[in-house]
């Protein structure tokens, strides 16, 4: 039986909800609209986390992303979604995070899935520990976001194509 865990909300181009759908038939080939959360977590010496994803990953299997990202369940905020994330992810459940800006993007990322999201990205500052869910991540990082964008430069491929388009909006900076 399928749950809310294994439903993305989908949405039209005014984020208006138009729907719920199974969260891999959502992604697989041209795939369908539908909301998510981003986050981008902050040390003192002004570092991103960053995350491997895991191999398991339908999207992004073992590329370089943002601190964690996640698809709003139904019923559920952007900001629960990216907390739940943060928690499920990377074991973190001591930091708040704020919505800095919403973007919607829509990318081919392997030659069976997609994403078209309108993406909620929230920042926050962390300098706690990291727990991996190794279901979810493979490894993680702290860099400066110039330097991750150095990088992308260097090897797109290493890097899921959201990270760039959030490292790269004058609304991050």
């Amino acid at each position: 039986m399928q749950t809310v865990h294994d439903l993305v909300t989908l949405v039209d181009e005014h984020d208006h909800q138009i729907g719920v759908m199974d969260k891999v038939e959502a992604h697989r080939g041209e795939e369908k609209r539908h909301r998510a959360s981003s986050v981008c977590l902050f040390n003192k010496n002004g570092e991103l986390l960053i995350q491997q994803r895991s191999k398991k990953k339908i999207v992004g299997a073992l590329q370089w992303a943002n601190t964690c990202c996640g698809n709003v369940w139904p019923g559920e905020l952007y900001e629960e979604c990216a907390q739940r994330r943060l928690q499920h992810e990377l074991g973190i459940t001591t930091t708040t995070v704020q919505p800095l800006y919403t973007f919607e993007y829509h990318v081919q990322c392997n030659d069976k899935f997609s994403e078209w999201e309108i993406d909620r990205v929230f920042v926050g500052k962390y300098d706690g520990e990291v727990k991996l869910n190794p279901d979810e991540v493979a490894n993680f990082a702290w860099k400066l976001p110039g330097k991750v964008l150095e990088d992308i430069q260097k090897d797109q491929k290493e890097f899921v194509p959201w990270l760039k388009m959030i490292l790269e909006s004058e609304k991050f900076r």
